[in-house]
């Protein structure tokens, strides 16, 4: 996986490796233990809403930049060069770090705050700290990239509709499926992130005095903790690059060529066991006959 928008997946790989590994698992200790455990240690549950901000924010500004990468593959691929280099994209992720960076810096100026959620149960920034914080959080995490993503989805599904013998013209037919596939692809963990997190933005918004019942905190915040844990999944049964990459990274595919030899192998003796007992029955048979005929 050569490609420039194979900086973009890995960025996002490593924002959902943190919550899938660290995020979601400390998550389930704070919902078995509560928060009389992150009391005993100081500071552990900041650090670990500092990370998930900023991971969160990489994450979901990576599939809007991933986004952004296709509709101009696609629909106006004589800029693709001359927009995305190695330095460019490079810059585009570190810019998505600091923005979320900014969002844990403005705490030190006493603007919002990250803690434990007494509703949602689990170390996150603090929803109740500074109301047009929460506001502000809510717009740059999930509605900005919905909003944009949205509309490049959309751009590129009017262009592939109307202009296929356009796009045919600036790129060979072969990169064309390639990059509708890919398209595909994010258009799945598209519509999944904004499944996972849309409902999520209204509710911190919406309640703003607190009184929704906690129920509703707990489920949605961990909807949206959720999607990054199944981003690869996705790209796993979408994208055939990523599932071979995968495979070999992990040796699933000397798994998977072992199971299938097993297979063979047992499929090999049940025919040959089959046979033999094919043979000896007729064997058998041959022989009563001929001892009737005898009599």
């Amino acid at each position: 996986m050569k490609s420039l928008e194979c900086i973009f997946i890995g960025n996002l790989a490593i924002s959902d490796l943190y919550v899938t590994m660290v995020a979601d698992p400390m998550s389930i200790v704070a919902k078995l233990e509560g928060e009389t455990f992150f009391n005993s240690i100081s500071g552990l549950c900041q650090a670990i809403a500092y990370v998930c901000t900023i991971a969160c924010v990489n994450s979901l500004g990576s599939i809007t930049l991933m986004s952004f990468n296709r509709y101009i593959f696609i629909c106006h691929h004589k800029y693709y060069d001359k927009i995305f280099k190695k330095p460019t994209c490079v810059a585009m992720c570190i810019l998505l770090y600091l923005t979320g960076l900014t969002l844990v810096l403005l705490n030190l100026a006493g603007i919002g705050d990250h803690s434990f959620d007494r509703k949602s149960l689990e170390c996150i920034w603090d929803r109740m700290a500074t109301y047009y914080y929460t506001v502000a959080f809510s717009v740059l995490l999930v509605w900005i990239p919905v909003t944009i993503t949205g509309i490049f989805y959309l751009k590129i599904y009017i262009s592939v509709r109307t202009s296929t013998k356009k796009i045919t013209e600036v790129t060979c037919s072969n990169h064309n499926r390639k990059a509708i596939k890919l398209a595909r692809t994010l258009f799945f963990i598209y519509m999944i992130f904004s499944s996972c997190w849309i409902p999520y933005a209204l509710i911190i918004v919406v309640d703003r005095n607190d009184t929704f019942p906690y129920e509703s905190h707990l489920i949605l915040t961990a909807f949206g903790h959720l999607h990054p844990s199944i981003n690869w999944l996705i790209y796993y049964f979408t994208n055939t690059k990523f599932r071979k990459a995968f495979d070999e990274l992990v040796k699933l595919n000397k798994l998977f060529d072992l199971c299938k030899a097993k297979k063979k192998v047992e499929a090999m003796e049940m025919t040959k066991t089959t046979t033999n007992s094919n043979d000896l029955l007729v064997t058998k048979t041959q022989h009563i006959l001929s001892s009737s005929t005898t009599e």
